[in-house]
């Protein structure tokens, strides 16, 4: 359900506009969706685009990087994968907004018949050929029986630009229409805006980062419990401590972000 704001009339556009037909709320100058997980699916089969889940520690480096920002304001869709951007939001405007992760996204696409049907028109981006093996095995025990090249292994991207003109052409003669990228937060999403802006074509192009390798058992398991009530994190450096600490003491400056932007929900348009 859509949260209460503080305004005497309330419409289902209340959240506060539209963009591509759903609801959509701007935090950090970036239109984030803000509307039912089913909204998010039907976009990804029908409309095609670049579709961005940006995590807390990326979203912390927002300004570092021209390319990462402008992939974010010109994605198609930005799902909030972040808890921690959902709680200061929460704290700071008084306003829920609905939270759905690249895990939770990525998961009730796998179960969906549609992205089933289609499993001949889909393309992975693994960063290693382990992960893309793992990623493999449980995608065939759920109903996608892919083959070896619905798979291709990224090479090394550096920022702060990141291109692939060997996955551009790919992806030209293949022309799948689920492009999934699982690489490195902070490059995935300046890829999949670059590949979206040189294609002849509209894809879905999904970033997802590390989703499938909770699900495959390459990381940590995020059961469905530990994602709704925004523990995913921890459970990740539990697992490896030594790599995920330093990542997500960087989301801290999330919170000094959001207060420079001084940013407000927008009052309602009642219909």
């Amino acid at each position: 359900m859509f949260p209460t704001l503080p305004w005497p009339q309330i419409s289902r556009r209340a959240l506060p506009c539209m963009k591509q037909g759903f609801q959509t709320v701007r935090i950090l100058g970036i239109d984030f969706f803000n509307d039912h997980l089913d909204s998010a699916l039907d976009f990804a089969h029908s409309k095609g685009g670049v579709i961005l889940a940006p995590s807390g520690p990326g979203l912390s480096e927002i300004g570092n990087n021209p390319q990462y920002d402008e992939a974010l304001k010109n994605a198609d869709l930005n799902l909030i994968d972040s808890g921690y951007l959902a709680l200061l939001w929460k704290r700071k405007t008084g306003v829920q907004v609905n939270r759905h992760s690249g895990l939770k996204f990525i998961k009730a696409l796998i179960e969906s018949n549609t992205f089933k049907a289609g499993h001949s028109s889909q393309l992975w981006v693994m960063p290693n050929r382990e992960e893309s093996e793992s990623a493999r095995r449980y995608l065939n025990q759920n109903g996608l029986p892919l083959a070896e090249n619905s798979f291709y292994i990224a090479p090394r991207y550096a920022l702060p630009a990141v291109e692939d003109h060997a996955l551009l052409e790919r992806l030209r003669q293949q022309k799948p229409h689920y492009i999934i990228l699982a690489i490195a937060g902070g490059k995935q999403e300046i890829l999949g805006y670059w590949l979206r802006q040189h294609l002849d074509y509209r894809p879905s192009i999904i970033c997802i980062g590390a989703a499938i390798a909770f699900l495959s058992g390459h990381q940590a398991n995020i059961p469905a419990w530990a994602d709704r009530i925004y523990v995913g994190w921890l459970l990740r450096i539990l697992k490896n401590p030594k790599t995920f600490i330093p990542r997500y003491w960087k989301a801290r400056k999330l919170r000094r972000l959001l207060m420079d932007f001084n940013e407000r929900p927008e009052p309602p348009i009642v219909e």
